[in-house]
């Protein structure tokens, strides 16, 4: 095919220094130039024989980049400008091509493909890295006082920073794409060369020399070098990095340390937190803006003081000082929490401090005090505690109420009998036909119901009294008392409870665990009534897993939580219920005494099953308690 192209034309394809193609529609290589096979790694006379997308175009990419073919030679691709792309040569390397894309046709219809390329795999290599290091290195090239270098794996230079090129006296443009060996010494050649194979060879990971440079002006120059390399993840060298010190220049040396001085002066100085420095008599050696902003001063009329000074409360001032002199006595870092007084507005602040005894450069034992200022985090605190305390206080009033309601109900038919046989005893008296054994039964009914009230009382009360210790109790026994306590609003509701309760032992607080469950069957029977379902059941089912929790499961049929709302019903004041039924309170205090109280979990889902052969829908609520045994004295 090579025949068909004009000879002089070829002659020029080959001198070029760009990769350059002819491809048929089909992708097959009719002509490439000799930059091209020396890339691709074949010769001009097999690459001829050659399909281009088959034999070196990525797995990824072929059928991409056949596609591209197909709409140049259908002429539906704008051609003359310039794409990019992986290409794979004969021995597996991959490199990155710039193209360019143009076609021949005749009779108007395209008969080759022209490709014409520059291989841009070291400048992509090199862009990829400026830019994914562009902003940590211009960190440390701003700021660091030493020349920094930054070379591929011949040697030749990438990129140097400021420091560098002063020492040297050259620009950034003059340095890059010179060696390293450039402008080293003829003295130091075969050493520096020698550690830089052994460098890129793996044989050694860094390196370290004093080696004299060349500068522009054919001056000497000393530096201390350590060199390393930059690897991929693959652990392949991409760059090789060197850093120098210009030892000719103590006094840029010295300057450079006076620098960070001033910066790590700045940086305790800027702190939020405080931070000082006292001698063993509590007089101030260090001190930043945080502290002289609490005692309205400066921090350059604090140094030489103490606390005494400017802190008007002697009993604070007493403490700092034995504080002081104690920690430094036991030699021992200490965190301590301490109260100062904000000498502007007289208001007391609170603090975390950490101090540790530390020694100067002669030797003098010193303490460093870091303080973070916790007022707001304290404060915080309080408010927290004392919402939580309003919630419970809630929580119990409300508890409060639908006991009393319960009570109630539990008298309701007590009364109507005692009330019933007075007025009984009353009627037959004033009719002349009281007999002492219609008496007597009606006393006893009287009696029988007297008792029960005051077995409701009693049971009722038992509610009401305050869990201090923990406590072993039956949970199936807590389950029984909690069921008694909402049984009256459980009776003529037409709601099934169906038991499954193992007998089982466990130590906490066995009040608290009966508001709870008195509060989840409360929720079912709520949800039930606004149903119509024909049959309403709850489900009681309490068991022991194999990691020693009871598991306690309560699940109703009212048709479940709606998914919009079911994250949020542990929330405090959160509520689906009318403002006149609920509170929202119930089921975060629940949360609160499982979790806070007694170490344990709840959850709830929206689960569906069968029962006695109907298909149902409900939530079930899970309690997981740790059985916890109480400690040996």
């Amino acid at each position: 095919m090579q025949e068909q192209i004009d000879s002089n034309i070829l002659e020029y394809l080959n001198i070029t220094k760009g990769l350059y193609l002819i491809l048929d529609k089909n992708s097959n290589i009719i002509f490439a130039n000799e930059q091209a096979c020396k890339i691709l790694g074949v010769s001009q006379e097999k690459i001829v024989s050659m399909n281009w997308v088959d034999s070196f175009i990525p797995q990824e990419l072929k059928s991409y980049i056949s596609n591209v073919i197909k709409e140049i030679a259908n002429k539906n691709m704008q051609i003359n400008r310039y794409v990019e792309n992986e290409i794979v040569t004969l021995d597996g390397e991959r490199k990155f091509i710039s193209w360019k894309n143009s076609f021949v046709e005749k009779k108007g219809e395209v008969t080759q493909v022209i490709c014409s390329g520059e291989d841009i795999t070291e400048k992509r290599e090199i862009q990829k890295y400026i830019e994914e290091k562009e902003e940590r290195l211009k960190a440390i090239f701003d700021f660091s006082p030493l020349g920094i270098l930054i070379s591929d794996k011949t040697g030749k230079m990438i990129e140097a920073n400021l420091a560098f090129l002063n020492m040297l006296g050259y620009s950034q443009d003059e340095i890059l794409g010179k060696s390293y060996l450039d402008i080293t010494h003829f003295d130091y050649l075969d050493l520096n060369e020698d550690h830089f194979n052994r460098l890129i060879d793996n044989e050694i990971g860094m390196y370290k020399i004093t080696k004299r440079y060349i500068t522009k002006n054919n001056e000497l120059l000393w530096g201390n070098v350590t060199v390393s390399t930059i690897k991929n993840e693959f652990n392949e060298i991409l760059y090789v990095l060197a850093i120098i010190e210009d030892i000719t220049q103590m006094k840029t040396r010295e300057e450079d340390i006076i620098a960070q001085r001033k910066f790590l002066h700045t940086i305790i100085d800027e702190n939020p937190n405080i931070i000082i420095v006292k001698d063993y008599e509590g007089k101030f050696v260090l001190v930043n803006q945080a502290i002289a902003r609490l005692y309205n001063t400066t921090t350059e009329d604090m140094i030489g003081k103490s606390d005494g000074d400017y802190n008007l409360n002697e009993d604070q001032v007493k403490h700092y000082l034995q504080s002081v002199q104690e920690i430094m006595d036991l030699d021992e870092t200490k965190v301590v929490y301490e109260e100062s007084t904000d000498i502007l507005t007289g208001k007391i602040r609170y603090f975390q401090s950490i101090k540790k005894p530390i020694s100067d450069r002669y030797g003098n034992k010193q303490l460093l005090i870091i303080a973070n200022d916790i007022t707001d985090i304290k404060e915080a605190q309080k408010k927290l505690k004392d919402n939580e305390e309003m919630i419970h206080h809630q929580s119990k009033m409300a508890a409060m109420g639908e006991m009393l309601e319960n009570i109630a109900h539990q008298w309701r038919q007590p009364l109507s009998v005692i009330t019933t046989s007075a007025s009984s005893v009353r009627i037959h008296k004033e009719m002349g036909t009281l007999s002492d054994d219609f008496l007597d039964e009606v006393l006893d009914a009287i009696v029988k119901s007297g008792n029960h009230l005051s077995q409701t009382i009693d049971d009722f009360r038992d509610f009401f009294k305050p869990d201090k210790e923990k406590v072993r109790f039956n949970i199936k026994n807590t389950y029984k008392k909690a069921l008694f306590l909402v049984s009256s609003k459980l009776k003529n509701r037409e709601i099934d409870i169906i038991e499954n309760i193992e007998d089982i032992d466990l130590y906490g607080f066995d009040n608290e665990l009966v508001q709870v469950i008195m509060n989840l069957i409360n929720n079912a029977r709520d949800a039930l009534e606004e149903s119509s379902l024909e049959y309403k059941y709850i489900f009681i089912d309490i068991y022991k897993d194999k990691e020693n929790n009871i598991i306690l499961k309560i699940c109703d049929n009212a048709g479940g939580i709606p998914v919009n709302v079911i994250g949020k019903i542990f929330e405090p004041y959160f509520t689906t219920k009318h403002k006149s039924l609920g509170t929202g309170i119930g089921l975060y205090m629940c949360e609160e005494i499982l979790v806070k109280h007694m170490n344990g979990e709840i959850s709830v889902k929206n689960k569906e099953f069968e029962y006695e052969k109907n298909s149902f829908k409900g939530a079930e609520f899970t309690l997981k308690i740790p059985i916890l045994e109480p400690l040996e004295n």
